[in-house]
């Protein structure tokens, strides 16, 4: 079996995977390794890296991986199953959505290595997966986004300097101070996830 071959047949069984972050490092797992072989290094951003971080507790249906385009992309990508529909590959069969959203992570963006099974792909860096989210609630007003946010916080694992450096190059600091204050009044008196985005209505609301 070839390793298209094989690498497709595993999708579909990533695919239905119930575990959603588990689905979906898989399936980044195995995108990135078929498309290893054309010198891609593809590293998964957006919601599906906001799943893989909270382990689930938000849930997308969509992979988003940053790698560079072009024809053998397209061919690999079609080889596994996938369909161009306009920027997106869909794999209606599987309900696998791929989009490959840009070429590059910014040169201030960092990753992390994450090992599936014996595979290897690369995330972005939950300091700047904050920071894009931040950026999505400040200034598209998206409030989804800035509960991601807070759920990226409030798991306690970012770098606290190199969160607060990106997030002045990226003129966010106003808003990520916001969300940590809201983190420590849903602490402080164990707030609903109702209530803590009420507050979050607010902090769209004043700016």
């Amino acid at each position: 079996m070839s390793l298209i071959a094989s690498l497709k047949k595993e999708l579909a069984e990533a695919a239905s995977v119930k575990d959603r972050a588990e689905r979906g490092a898989r399936l980044a797992s195995i995108i990135a390794e078929a498309l290893r072989p054309t010198g891609r290094d593809p590293v998964l951003v957006g919601g599906a890296a906001v799943e893989f971080y909270t382990q689930g507790e938000y849930t997308t249906s969509d992979i988003d991986m940053v790698t560079d385009g072009g024809k053998d992309l397209v061919k690999i990508m079609t080889s596994l199953g996938f369909k161009k529909i306009g920027k997106d590959f869909v794999d209606k069969k599987n309900k696998v959505y791929v989009e490959f959203p840009g070429s590059s992570l910014k040169a201030s963006e960092r990753t992390r290595k994450i090992q599936v099974g014996t595979r290897i792909f690369r995330i972005i860096s939950i300091e700047d997966l904050i920071v894009d989210r931040l950026n999505a609630f400040k200034f598209w007003k998206s409030l989804i986004d800035g509960a991601n946010a807070l759920m990226l916080l409030e798991l306690g694992e970012s770098d606290e300097k190199r969160l607060i450096k990106r997030a002045e190059e990226e003129d966010v600091l106003d808003t990520l101070i916001a969300l940590q204050k809201i983190r420590e009044e849903i602490i402080r008196k164990k707030l609903s996830r109702d209530e803590a985005d009420n507050l979050l209505a607010e902090v769209i609301k004043s700016r």
